[in-house]
């Protein structure tokens, strides 16, 4: 007799519990995951918010799913899934109130990306795009604060990369390939010192594989004097290796 009451009592409790569980509606799993986003639980936040665009494609909130999305994916440093999700929200969503802002996230993510490939600027050039295009769409955006930081922060990215594959070229002996780099250095960004420096000690390296002694000569003497303390200890190595080569 225990054992029936027990087991009728059970049956009650879990009749109750089922109905007091929420619906399974757009607004409660957009709920969802609007709360894992917030607690920062990016991959369960996309995974529900991909669920929600599949099954409420004709909900007045889909474009913010998709729009959080690939915001989830963006915070997860998942760059390339976040990439895709923010251009099916531009192309899909032309009108909607998120697509402004995820002209420029989409440009972070290239930007990101650009950090991790070597010899390749494309990430950056599709950055530079995408900040392109919301300055003609949206030009009195709020955002266009934010905008002018990224491309600042681009430019000088660019001038970086373009070190970065001259001194590669250099580490592998290949003096003429380093020029092209080291010129385009030279040719788009004339006003800023730091990376014309830069390119000045990269062109005398250059010019040392090619045992053209005397332009590196000149050249070092431009840079020798530099007071920068950063540039020193370059600038020292760089004497040696003058002395080095180019022994008469």
């Amino acid at each position: 007799m225990k054992k029936l009451i027990l087991l009728a009592l059970l049956f009650s409790m879990s009749c109750q519990a089922k109905k007091t569980q929420p619906p399974a509606t757009s607004d409660y799993l957009f709920r969802r995951a609007k709360e894992c986003f917030e607690k920062k639980k990016y991959n369960q936040s996309a995974e529900l918010f991909k669920e929600f665009v599949f099954k409420y494609p004709l909900s007045d909130s889909v474009d913010a799913a998709q729009y959080y999305l690939a915001k989830s994916y963006k915070e997860a440093k998942n760059y390339d899934d976040a990439i895709t999700e923010y251009i099916f929200l531009i192309n899909t969503f032309p009108t909607s109130e998120y697509v402004a802002v995820s002209y420029l996230e989409l440009a972070e993510c290239y930007m990101e990306k650009s950090k991790t490939i070597s010899r390749d600027t494309e990430s950056i050039n599709e950055a530079k795009r995408y900040i392109e295009e919301f300055k003609s769409r949206f030009p009195d955006s709020p955002e266009m604060t934010k905008a002018r930081e990224l491309e600042k922060a681009l430019y000088r990215r660019k001038g970086l990369k373009y070190l970065y594959i001259a001194d590669t070229y250099l580490k592998i002996g290949q003096p003429r390939a380093a020029d092209v780099y080291i010129d385009l250095v030279f040719e788009e960004f004339p006003e800023d010192d730091s990376l014309i420096t830069v390119a000045k000690i990269l062109k005398v390296r250059s010019y040392l594989l090619r045992k053209e002694c005397d332009s590196a000569r000149v050249l070092f003497d431009d840079i020798g004097n530099l007071k920068d303390k950063g540039f020193q200890k370059s600038i020292k190595v760089l004497a040696k290796a003058i002395e080095k080569s180019c022994k008469k």
